[in-house]
């Protein structure tokens, strides 16, 4: 069971990594925190005091100057990357009356950490019973998390850890030339190279089963389509079904003459724990496979699911497995790596 303390710790390093790269901004003089930020911000603090804010800059006519409100409770917050007491008395300056009136509670809450000490605007703060209290940062969440119910601690540890790669990317600084260090290519698995060879060994064993009528070019094009129909799946359902297949059955099913392998669906779902089962099912069915078998009877028999390889010759898929069991190769090398160098 994940402690308290463990959501805590993740909750403050996640926060922790926003403040310094706000730090790292400000720096440069970049102080701008865009919508995703607030959003992100809203629900933490939403989770952290029970509120339920909103974003007031989408009615920027009558709430200028605030970003989250919450009207029911009455609290308001101004979101910042800039600590200085220019800024917060910039901020009270631009209260209206009305602002006041709707938001007894207002806070400024600082991305990164607050100065040790403040000189504020005595006029400004009576008028909108304001104190150096109300000035929040980074550790003063953090530190509010020490209190929070568990089941709490564990919503907003979910949240954060959601949301943290995406906010930590609208955060990033682009280089000289425009280029953010992270982009869509970072997220997105690279298409497998096949690596060939041009199947002597593996036709000698083709071979020495007596099963090599066609001529070897016949068995190099059925590596290649092979290795272009595998290429197109993600590497995940690629392993998935080796799996498949290193767990089929071992034994022919009575009544049942059909060649090629197979696995009992029952069985699958029983040994595979992983979330998306089914979809990994429907990727293979999609690009030809695997196909099922449905039983006469569903209240007494399995479904199988029938495994093949798409455009090869028929029964390929079987002799690539046989030749790999027989020479010792796993078969996560050809099947997910694509590396065919042993045949």
């Amino acid at each position: 069971m994940i402690s308290r303390g463990y959501f805590i710790g993740e909750i403050v390093d996640g926060l922790g990594d926003i403040a310094n790269q706000v730090s790292t901004r400000g720096k440069l003089g970049l102080f701008d925190l865009n919508k995703v930020l607030e959003d992100f911000f809203k629900t933490s603090l939403n989770h952290l005091y029970g509120l339920s804010l909103e974003n007031l800059n989408q009615d920027q006519n009558n709430y200028r100057g605030l970003d989250l409100g919450d009207k029911s409770k009455k609290w308001a917050f101004q979101i910042t990357a800039e600590n200085t007491s220019k800024k917060i008395n910039n901020t009270l300056t631009k209260l209206t009356d009305q602002q006041i009136n709707d938001f007894p509670e207002i806070k400024v809450l600082i991305i990164g950490r607050k100065q040790t000490s403040y000189t504020l605007d005595e006029k400004q703060c009576g008028r909108s019973s304001f104190s150096k209290a109300d000035i929040w940062d980074i550790d003063t969440l953090c530190k509010r998390c020490m209190d929070l119910p568990l089941d709490v601690l564990q919503t907003l540890y979910e949240h954060v850890r959601s949301e943290l790669t995406r906010v930590k990317i609208e955060l990033e600084i682009p280089d000289q030339d425009g280029k953010f260090p992270t982009s869509m290519a970072d997220f997105i698995e690279s298409v497998p190279k096949p690596q060939l060879t041009d199947c002597k060994i593996f036709y000698a064993f083709l071979d020495g089963q007596g099963i090599t009528e066609a001529p070897i070019e016949d068995t190099q094009q059925d590596f290649t389509l092979l290795s272009e129909c595998l290429a197109q799946l993600p590497r995940i359902t690629r392993e998935f079904l080796a799996v498949m297949i290193e767990r089929r059955e071992t034994e022919r099913r009575p009544g049942i003459s059909r060649e090629g392998m197979e696995i009992n669906n029952d069985k699958l779902e029983r040994i595979s724990n992983y979330r998306d089962t089914k979809g990994e099912l429907r990727l293979l069915m999609a690009y030809d496979f695997i196909s099922y078998d449905d039983p006469d009877n569903h209240h007494t028999e399995s479904m199988f699911w029938q495994i093949s390889s798409p455009k090869t010759s028929e029964g390929f898929l079987d002799l690539v497995v046989d030749y790999s069991e027989a020479n010792n190769i796993p078969l996560t090398r050809p099947i997910v790596n694509l590396d065919f160098r042993d045949f």
